[in-house]
């Protein structure tokens, strides 16, 4: 969220999508919410899976995607646990 650019767009695609693509690859792991479709969080997702990095998708109860199930290594209803699984821990239920 360091690059916000909500209402911002237009005339920045290249600025922004190379700018994602950048910090996918730098980090260990994303964490994606697909609580709505969102083409931008899929493509983002799809990206950080064939890198090999750690997906976790957050949806809210949101029933995912086949495509979301299929890059994901990790679904999670729960925000917090999501976020515990980014760190391989699980929530005391």
């Amino acid at each position: 969220m360091r690059r916000d650019f909500r209402g911002q767009t237009e005339g920045r695609e290249v600025e922004i999508v190379e700018g994602d693509l950048a910090e996918i690859e730098s980090c260990d792991a994303v964490l994606a919410a697909f609580t709505v479709p969102d083409e931008g969080t899929a493509m983002e997702a799809w990206y950080a899976h064939g890198l090999g990095k750690l997906v976790v998708a957050y949806t809210g109860g949101t029933p995912p995607h086949p495509w979301t199930a299929y890059v994901a290594d990790v679904i999670c209803d729960d925000l917090e646990r999501a976020v515990l699984a980014l760190t391989g821990q699980h929530a005391v239920d």
